[in-house]
């Protein structure tokens, strides 16, 4: 199978018509990792040294999408398991959690999952505001987009919210009697 830089190299030539269907081929997954990764090797550095598991990325999930009376946490649907699958399909991806989670976990005697919610919430306006192009502005932007499109995936995180169903197929009922 020819690598997709190839194909695409190939498409072009012939007219450009099938480069579309590599886009529009392409799976959710692979575009979104595209679009997410794109300039990680700028600001990443070696991966940490000790590379632990991701041991604070559920609690960070939990200050961006924390429990309320509609809805569960993001960790007690398990998105932080979803989230370390997807990243690590990219060794950049990877690389960059990493380098962010250990900065957070090094910030305090703490580490981010032992502080207080005051505490992690003053970390995460900071990465909030940071810097895009630097580890904890581009990891904030990243991991949002990502905890959203993992989360509200899920029908469990939308079930409580008071939300109207479709009126499809039926239609609206007329405004007659």
């Amino acid at each position: 199978m020819p690598s997709v830089h190839g194909s695409a190299r190939h498409e072009v030539a012939a007219g450009g018509h099938a480069a579309r269907g590599l886009v529009l081929g392409a799976s959710r997954r692979s575009v979104l990792m595209a679009a997410l990764g794109a300039g990680l090797a700028s600001i990443c550095g070696p991966v940490v040294a000790e590379a632990r598991p991701m041991a604070s990325l559920a609690a960070v999930l939990d200050v961006l999408l924390p429990a309320d009376d509609f809805s569960p946490s993001a960790s007690a649907l398990g998105i932080e398991r979803d989230i370390a699958d997807f990243v690590a399909e990219s060794d950049m991806m990877t690389r960059l959690f990493l380098a962010a989670l250990d900065w957070m976990d090094h910030l305090a005697d703490l580490p981010f999952r032992d502080l207080t919610s005051a505490q992690q919430a003053e970390v995460m306006a900071f990465m909030e505001t940071a810097d895009f192009n630097a580890v904890p502005g581009r990891f904030y932007h990243i991991l949002r987009a990502l905890a959203v499109e993992f989360y509200y995936a899920r029908a469990e995180a939308i079930i409580g919210l008071p939300l109207n169903a479709t009126p499809q197929p039926e239609g609206y009922p007329p405004p007659w009697g």
